[in-house]
């Protein structure tokens, strides 16, 4: 108000400290002077609501990398779930979405070849049923001495990620870690080249591990850090690495986009009639 004589007597409603619902909320101010003056404006409040994932059940499947075998930089290794990527990921996803129940099944199996492990990873899908398969398997196949070798593992793989697909569970198809002074070493990336084909022939995401721990900002051994000294398993802050990326990855993909309607108010002739507490959601998802 320009021009007016003091004192200015100024209100809203919603009055000022006022809790606002979740949707979008009309405010009107007006303000009166002395003279009797008087001048008027309104806007809109919107809240939204908190953030929510269209997915809520996942399984985490894999040999003991997905188990939780934790390789120091200084030597020796420990199971360690508290620490394993899926233990992570729940921590992760429920601090974020404090409305939902998130569940991230480990189902790590140390020592497993992906060529022994399809009859298992069928039975969890029917056990579990989870909307989301986090697949990363083949490490131990690639053991020069004992492993059923690299054509066997992607064959498994393949068909572990067709049958989620099957089952109308989406997958996110994790490449094998790099490997420190092994027999196997020189394996590891021709093998990521298939996982790689895998992912982009059956519609599934890939999330790329190998390069993650590659050269990762870990604390540990100068070549490797992420690793641990027995050169195949990860540390506890590759695990992190691990955890944060398919975090970041699945809110990508998942995260619910809330589209707040207009509230409806007296004498409002533009705003749609819609009902004010009503919201459209959409999502996305990795499957049709």
């Amino acid at each position: 108000m320009s021009g007016g004589q003091q004192p200015v007597t100024a209100g809203c409603s919603p009055h000022s400290g006022s809790a606002f619902d979740i949707g979008s909320t009309r405010v009107t101010c007006g303000a009166s002077d002395a003279l009797q003056q008087t001048a008027n404006c309104a806007f809109q409040v919107t809240v939204l609501g908190p953030p929510k994932l269209a997915v809520t059940r996942f399984l985490a499947f894999g040999d003991s990398i997905t188990a939780g075998v934790v390789s120091s930089s200084t030597g020796g290794t420990r199971l360690d779930v508290h620490n394993a990527y899926p233990a992570r990921l729940q921590r992760g996803l429920a601090s974020r979405y404090l409305t939902q129940n998130m569940r991230v099944i480990n189902a790590g199996m140390p020592g497993e070849e992906a060529s022994e492990a399809v009859g298992r990873f069928n039975a969890a899908l029917g056990r579990y049923r989870p909307e989301v398969a986090l697949l990363m398997e083949g490490t131990n196949d690639l053991d020069v001495i004992g492993g059923a070798g690299a054509g066997s593992a992607a064959a498994a793989l393949d068909r572990m990620v067709a049958a989620a697909r099957a089952a109308r569970v989406d997958v996110v198809l994790m490449t094998i870690p790099p490997q420190r002074d092994k027999g196997a070493s020189p394996l590891v990336q021709p093998f990521n080249d298939r996982i790689r084909s895998i992912a982009g022939r059956r519609g599934a995401v890939l999330v790329d591990v190998h390069r993650l721990l590659l050269n990762g900002p870990c604390t540990g051994l100068q070549h490797l850090p992420c690793m641990g000294r027995d050169g195949l398993h990860p540390t506890e802050q590759g695990f992190r690495l691990i955890a944060e990326e398919l975090q970041r990855v699945l809110v990508a993909r998942y995260e619910v986009e809330i589209l707040m309607a207009t509230a409806v108010q007296p004498g409002d002739t533009a705003a749609a009639p819609r009902s004010p507490d009503r919201e459209a959601v959409s999502h996305r998802r990795l499957g049709g």
